[in-house]
């Protein structure tokens, strides 16, 4: 097997823990600040044992442009990752995980606009994609709000009732 393939799989692994982690520790009502930094130093302990252990010559050869790229990104990916799990506790796990899966399309859009990549066939439908997952997800969204308008009218309390 290919060795790109190993890493997309060890990547698929790794979000599904991940949102493993997160469903936990929503379940179990944890502090949200607690597992986003137990997730971030569990990935930044991660990323630097591979580094020490398999690329050693990158330790190396540090250069300060990667360190002031790396610490202003690597709080926005802790604030996301915070940021997430807060907003777990407002809706469904599945939504929030496709949002993330989505956000993938900002720095997609943004390549096209900065830097005049080529739109290409391949980033437009990704694109267009991501538009009707949008739309498929408020439509989804809209009826599960009419069943719990309904069933609060019909004086049953609905699971999916204030949930926004």
């Amino acid at each position: 097997m290919p060795t790109g393939y190993w890493f997309m799989l060890f990547a698929l692994l790794s979000f599904a823990a991940m949102g493993i982690i997160h469903k936990l520790g929503d379940r179990y009502a944890c502090n949200a600040l607690h597992i986003a930094l137990f997730t971030m130093a569990t990935s930044c302990l991660l990323s630097f044992l591979n580094a020490a252990l398999w690329q050693r010559e990158s330790l190396l050869s540090w250069n300060a442009g990667v360190v002031l790229i790396a610490l202003p990104f690597g709080a926005s990916a802790a604030i996301a990752l915070w940021l997430f799990q807060r907003g777990l506790r407002y809706g469904r796990i599945a939504t929030s995980w496709l949002l993330i899966n989505l956000s993938s399309a900002v720095p997609t859009v943004l390549s096209v606009i900065v830097y005049h990549e080529p739109l290409t066939l391949k980033k437009a439908s990704v694109l267009v994609l991501i538009v009707i997952s949008l739309l498929l997800l408020w439509w989804d969204r809209k009826q599960d709000r009419e069943k719990g308008e309904r069933a609060t009218v019909a004086g049953v309390p609905s699971p999916v009732a204030g949930v926004e």
